[in-house]
């Protein structure tokens, strides 16, 4: 997780690769996802070892959201965290628009077993902490 980390922060230096899988959206559209944790930026004063995860809808992610975040809607958490993380104690932060969503995301999360994941409520409550 370490090695991850350096890379990711030495890609934001000097263009370290990442690896990244390609993830379907509810309209069969590609989206690119990063399969490593998204660190959040320590130059912001958030947490280092976060991955954040938008569980709106394929219009509300196309109409704004946070950098970082990996989109997954929350009707396929389930079946999709595997593509970014198979660390259960891995920092998962998940937003939606106010909340609900993002509750229901976690609920799922941590049935799977995932133990550190945070409802951050909604796109406004979160972007400004991440970005």
């Amino acid at each position: 997780m370490r090695k991850v980390l350096i890379c990711l922060f030495a890609s934001a230096v000097v263009g370290c690769t990442t690896q990244t899988s390609s993830v379907s959206t509810d309209q069969d559209t590609a989206v690119s996802a990063d399969v490593a944790p998204v660190q959040a930026g320590s130059e912001t004063g958030t947490e280092p070892d976060v991955i954040v995860i938008d569980v709106r809808s394929q219009e509300e992610w196309d109409s704004g959201h946070v950098k970082q975040a990996v989109h997954i809607p929350h009707t396929e958490i389930a079946e999709r965290i595997s593509n970014v993380t198979d660390d259960k104690d891995a920092k998962i932060v998940v937003y939606c628009a106010v909340g609900g969503r993002a509750g229901k995301a976690k609920t799922k999360l941590e049935e799977l077993g995932f133990t550190n994941v945070e409802n951050a409520g909604g796109y406004d409550d979160i972007k400004s902490k991440y970005e």
